[in-house]
């Protein structure tokens, strides 16, 4: 309803808005903040979708015909984005927005199992949008392609990405003053699967990732037996498992350390807003870390 009304205001005034489109909810937030009412936004990616595997599908294509901008995620998390592209017309560019932020690899130092095939050992982490600063970066790359497309409407995007670079700077230093309740000895986050990577970098976290998102979301003994053993000398309290993952393999490695479940986390991003995202995360972060 509000974005046929935004739509309804620009035609009042003879504008028309510019058509885009988005393959990531986290995108979606971010094109509404900095769009705002001057943006049609065509949303493929809705919160809830598994962003590992989702592909988009014929009714989605026909959707996105009209939009100009497609917005992506990218360091390989959309595997699709090639026959997406020999699929759109000739005025479509996909735009992956990722593709300016600076990579980190998936680490066996760090990190005992990737999400998924696409992103093993070794590859590309795509899940950049969990260091906050990360998502500044975004907000400028979004500012950039919708002026280049709009350039009348210069002002309304500076401007917007201004505020909303501003909001996301609080956000930073909130997430900073929340970990420093935690004692450095105890920074230690224990996930299913390799997803805060880029979090655990920023904000001086050690990472273990114990599972991957499988069918079954199996682990083999002789890793989960070293698993166990690595949380019992380091006394890790809490666990984490995340909405998206199989819990099973995480409660069991919980109740043989003696650590306890934390509260889920959101580790895709396939939510309508990312600052509660990230206030959801680090306030059952620190909830866990601090006991």
């Amino acid at each position: 309803m509000k974005a046929l009304l935004s739509l309804f205001f620009l035609l009042t005034l003879g504008v028309q808005a510019l058509e885009v489109a988005s393959l990531h909810p986290i995108l979606t937030d971010m094109l509404k903040q900095v769009g705002g009412n001057r943006v049609q936004i065509t949303e493929v990616g809705k919160p809830g979708m598994n962003v590992h595997y989702f592909q988009p599908r014929a009714s989605d294509i026909r959707e996105m015909s009209k939009a100009r901008l497609i917005f992506a995620s990218g360091k390989k998390l959309e595997p699709y984005l090639g026959d997406l592209e020999d699929s759109l017309g000739a005025h479509q560019v996909i735009i992956q927005v990722g593709h300016t932020i600076p990579s980190q690899k998936i680490s066996a130092k760090d990190q005992i199992y990737a999400c998924c095939p696409h992103h093993a050992e070794g590859g590309i982490d795509p899940h950049w949008w969990h260091n906050v600063r990360n998502m500044e970066r975004a907000v400028r790359v979004i500012e950039k392609k919708l002026i280049a497309a709009d350039a009348a409407g210069s002002a309304i995007y500076k401007a917007n990405a201004k505020t909303t670079i501003a909001r996301l700077r609080q956000l930073d230093a909130w997430v900073k003053t929340m970990v420093a309740t935690i004692p450095k000895s105890k920074r230690h986050l224990v996930t299913a699967h390799a997803a805060f990577g880029y979090f655990c970098k920023a904000y001086g976290f050690k990472a273990t990732f114990i599972q991957g998102l499988s069918a079954k979301g199996e682990v083999p003994a002789q890793q989960l037996a070293i698993s166990i053993r690595q949380l019992q000398a380091e006394k890790i309290p809490t666990v984490f498992p995340e909405k998206s993952a199989n819990p099973k393999i995480l409660a069991q490695i919980a109740r043989q350390s003696g650590a306890q479940i934390g509260q889920p986390l959101i580790a895709d991003g396939s939510v309508a807003s990312y600052q509660r995202m990230i206030q959801t995360n680090v306030t059952n972060i620190v909830a866990g870390l601090k006991k």
